[in-house]
C-alpha cells in the first residue's frame, strides 16, 4: 500500500431522478433512494452486472481509465454517495458502512439493476462491499477487493486512522462499518480477487506488513480467490496500473459465467 495513504478525493454534478423500471440501456442521473438522493451510471451489456464503489471521499472519476475497458466486458454500474461527485449532500451526518451498502442496494432496486452482482470495491469501499455480501449474500456473484480497508482497521492499524472518518460533511462510524461486515463475511465458493498495492518485498515497516496480512486475511474469506500484488502501484491501483483490475474482471467473469 505506501504505509499511511487510505484517504482520497471528490466532487461533479449532472440529472434528476425518476421511478424504477426494468434495467435495458444506459441509465444515468440523481435518483431518491434508501432515503438520500444519489447520483449513478449504468452502461454496457452482459451480465452479471458490476457495481463499482469508490474510496473514502473519492467519486467515480476516480475509476475513467477503467470503466470504459470494464463497459466493454459486461454492463458496470457506478455510483457516487452522498455529498460526493455528482450526489446532493447527505441527509445526517451520522453513517457507517452498512448504511451505505443498504443505500447502495435501494439505489440499484430503484433504477431496475438485478443481481447477483460483481461488486468492486476501492480502499474504504471495501468494508461496504463486505457488509453488502453479509447483508445480501445471493445478490453477489462475486467480489473484487482493491487495496481495500479491513474491519477493525480503526482499532488495530496506525493512529490517523482511528475513527471517526470524514467524507462529504458526513461522520463514519468505524466501529458499526466493521461489525456490518459479519467478520468477513465467510463468501464459501463465491469467486473473489484481491489486489493489493505496491512489492510485497518492499513491505518493511510495520503498517505495510500489518496492511499486507490483513490483504491476505482478505482472500482466505472465499474457497475461490485469487491474491495479486500490483507491484507499480500506489493505493489507487484503478489509476496506476488499471491493467490489473481489468484481468481481475475477466477472471471473476470466466468464473460465474
Amino acid at each position: 500500500m505506501g504505509a499511511a495513504t487510505v484517504l482520497l478525493l471528490g466532487s461533479a454534478a449532472v440529472g434528476a431522478g425518476s421511478p424504477a423500471r426494468a434495467a435495458a440501456g444506459p441509465i444515468e442521473g440523481v435518483f431518491d433512494a434508501g432515503g438520500q438522493r444519489q447520483w449513478i451510471s449504468c452502461a454496457g451489456t452482459g451480465s452479471p452486472t458490476v457495481v463499482i464503489s469508490s474510496g473514502l471521499a473519492a467519486d467515480h472519476r476516480m475509476w475513467s481509465k477503467v470503466l470504459a475497458p470494464m463497459r466493454a466486458l459486461t454492463r458496470v454500474c457506478i455510483s457516487d454517495r452522498p455529498g460526493l461527485g455528482s450526489s446532493p449532500k447527505r441527509v445526517g451526518i451520522h453513517t457507517d458502512a452498512g448504511q451505505h451498502a443498504a443505500e447502495l442496494r435501494a439505489l440499484l432496486t430503484k433504477v431496475g439493476e438485478k443481481g447477483p452482482f460483481i461488486l468492486v470495491g476501492h480502499s474504504y469501499a471495501g468494508l461496504i462491499v463486505r457488509a453488502f455480501a453479509a447483508a445480501h449474500p445471493r445478490d453477489v456473484a462475486g467480489v473484487m477487493l482493491l487495496d481495500a480497508v479491513y474491519p477493525g482497521i480503526h482499532r488495530t492499524f496506525l493512529p490517523s486512522y482511528h475513527g471517526p472518518w470524514h467524507e462529504g460533511g458526513t461522520l463514519i462510524n468505524m466501529a458499526a462499518s466493521a461489525r456490518a461486515t459479519k467478520g468477513g463475511p465467510q463468501m464459501g465458493a463465491t469467486p473473489l480477487v484481491v489486489i493489493t498495492a505496491g512489492d510485497p518485498a518492499k513491505a518493511t515497516s510495520w503498517a505495510d506488513r500489518k496492511w499486507n496480512a490483513e490483504q491476505a486475511a482478505a482472500a482466505h474469506l472465499s474457497t475461490r480467490a485469487q491474491h495479486w500484488f500490483a507491484k507499480r502501484s500506489g493505493h489507487v491501483i484503478q489509476q496506476d496500473q488499471p491493467a490489473i483490475v481489468l484481468r481481475g474482471l475477466r477472471w471473476l467473469l470466466g468464473q460465474v459465467r
